[in-house]
């Protein structure tokens, strides 16, 4: 499916998390935020472009040609959608498409998603089919900021990362009917 000739949906209850490559801090953010508002149930997914074998823990939910989503139940390996329940998310998703089928994938995700309720998505190439209710780009605290200029739109905040520690930290992401940065 071509995404040139969709147009792009609002989505004030999804916080979109992205970065500048690997092992810059993406999951450790989203765990953060997980852990402060786990009150809130949200639920996190993560989508890879990598097609892996599936581990122990995941559950079959929806399959199409170039994508795959998965429910995670595994607390117990070093997953990011396993980390996520370590967090305390309420459900957790893992979902392998390829970006060719974003399009399509989103359109059954979407369907499993909750409605109104906070939702998290650990992924780059998402941000070319929706508009969320928040954008974070994390970059490396040595590194020049590289990446964003592939992304469809500009991120509503980025945030410097050595993996662990955030600036501006996590505290400044927050869910009032739908996600929101603190004043």
């Amino acid at each position: 499916m071509k995404e040139d000739f969709f147009t792009v949906d609002t989505y004030k209850n999804i916080l979109l998390i992205s970065g500048a490559g690997r092992q810059v801090g993406k999951t450790a953010f989203v765990c953060q935020i997980i852990s402060k508002l786990k009150i809130h149930q949200i639920t996190a997914v993560k989508i890879s472009p990598h097609f892996h074998d599936p581990t122990p823990g995941l559950i079959h939910l929806s399959k199409g040609k170039g994508w795959i989503i998965n429910k995670e139940s595994n607390q117990k390996n070093s997953k990011d959608s396993s980390l996520y329940l370590q967090a305390g998310v309420y459900k957790s998703y893992y979902v392998q498409a390829e970006k060719n089928c974003l399009i399509e994938m989103f359109e059954k995700l979407k369907n499993i998603l909750p409605e109104n309720s906070p939702v998290i998505i650990e992924s780059a190439r998402l941000l070319k089919i929706i508009i969320p209710g928040i954008s974070v780009y994390i970059i490396k605290d040595n590194s020049i900021e590289t990446g964003k200029d592939k992304l469809n739109s500009k991120p509503n905040i980025t945030i410097i990362s050595n993996g662990k520690t955030f600036i501006p930290d996590s505290e400044i992401i927050i869910f009032d009917q739908g996600w929101k940065i603190r004043n």
